[in-house]
């Protein structure tokens, strides 16, 4: 018996444990190096576009502008170990039900590079990414526009 209030305990401390790295954040004010509006390659011509600012994340889609102001931050998204420049987050836009995408500033530990990935869709056997967002992940890696 006591061996299966273990495992139930266990079962049930397991997905509690797997989220305790991201944290629900208000806006983006506590990440002000990070203000700015991003495009393709920094050439602010280009687009899609977004931008960062106290608000949140707001991105440019077809149909308007969509605003990420809850977005994820993945404090030890790297891993508790993690040592570089890499920063996660997962804007979370009202109503999609799941994160449609991820935005990764200092990408692959290079200094002002962006870049935004399918999350929670594209992966073997999963959902495609809703095609709206399909240009963002498209226009990897952004820079701040020059």
């Amino acid at each position: 018996m006591r061996a299966v209030g273990l495992r139930l305990l266990l079962v049930l401390a397991l997905p509690a444990a797997a989220g305790a790295g991201a944290v629900t954040l208000t806006g983006m004010s506590e990440f002000p190096a990070l203000f700015g509006t991003y495009a393709p390659g920094g050439q602010c011509a280009r687009h899609p576009q977004f931008t960062v600012d106290r608000a949140g994340m707001r991105f440019e889609l077809p149909g308007g502008p969509l605003l990420a102001d809850r977005p994820e931050y993945g404090a030890s998204y790297f891993g508790d170990g993690y040592s570089g420049i890499a920063v996660w987050f997962a804007p979370w836009f009202q109503g999609q039900g799941q994160d449609p995408i991820s935005v990764v500033f200092n990408a692959d530990e290079k200094p002002g590079e962006v870049t935004i990935q399918a999350h929670d869709y594209d992966y073997r056997g999963g959902p495609r990414l809703p095609a709206q967002y399909r240009a963002l992940v498209d226009g990897s890696p952004y820079r701040k526009c020059r």
